[in-house]
């Protein structure tokens, strides 16, 4: 299913998209976010991820990110142990999202040998590596903002600019602080960005295609997941 959004038709602003007071927010409504949801019974996941992300979703609440992160690594843990792979990688995900640069978290990814993305996640650990100097970032809250220059996500910083050049079809580029981000953080950053009410659950996940840097595009979609378009 693919996702609708362009913003160069100001189709998903709330007025005008910029002006002499600068930068102003953009609320997307190209993935319908109040559209009938089709999602999965809680039963289909192990009583122990569903406790732990239970616990994950009450720190969060409580404004606990430290406890949340933990949470969630726990309830990957747990999908480890049962080879719920996709389970595993979307709630280490989940823990990324709270820290950009965890490390253990990242390391914890290259772990999932199962996965098609593995290379990323490699990418993104030496990437790591190489710039222990970027800040702890959180994408949890990451906004789609919009200035004279175009689009761009805000994660409290500004971490990539990017362009809708058609119906389902994204392509993003790093602000110059963060100019060797690798893929798989560039697409944990835009999921939230995109999908801040993603469907967690969904059965069809919407998507888009995404091409970052000039990169072979991949298909991006609500729930974390991508693959080489």
């Amino acid at each position: 299913m693919s996702c609708y959004s362009d913003v160069s038709r100001g189709l998903a602003t709330l007025g005008s998209m910029t002006d002499e007071r600068g930068p102003r927010r953009l609320t997307l409504r190209a993935c319908n976010h109040l559209a009938a949801r089709t999602t999965a019974t809680s039963n289909d996941l192990n009583i122990d991820i569903r406790e732990a992300l239970s616990d994950a979703e009450r720190a969060l609440a409580a404004g606990d990110r430290a406890a949340a992160a933990r949470a969630y690594v726990d309830a990957g843990d747990h999908a480890v142990r049962y080879q719920l792979w996709r389970s595993a990688a979307r709630s280490f995900r989940s823990a990324l999202e709270l820290d950009l640069v965890a490390r253990d978290v990242v390391a914890k990814l290259v772990s999932l040998r199962h996965l098609r993305a593995v290379a990323d996640w490699l990418d993104y650990q030496d990437a790591l590596d190489a710039h222990p100097d970027w800040p702890h970032v959180s994408c949890l809250r990451a906004q789609v903002m919009i200035d004279d220059h175009g689009a761009y996500v805000d994660c409290g910083l500004r971490v990539l600019r990017f362009a809708m050049t058609s119906e389902d079809h994204v392509e993003a580029r790093p602000e110059p602080r963060f100019s060797e981000i690798p893929l798989a953080m560039a697409l944990v950053v835009l999921r939230r960005a995109m999908w801040p009410n993603a469907r967690d659950q969904a059965i069809e996940p919407m998507r888009l295609r995404v091409t970052y840097s000039g990169r072979p595009s991949v298909w991006l979609d609500e729930l974390g997941d991508w693959e080489p378009a």
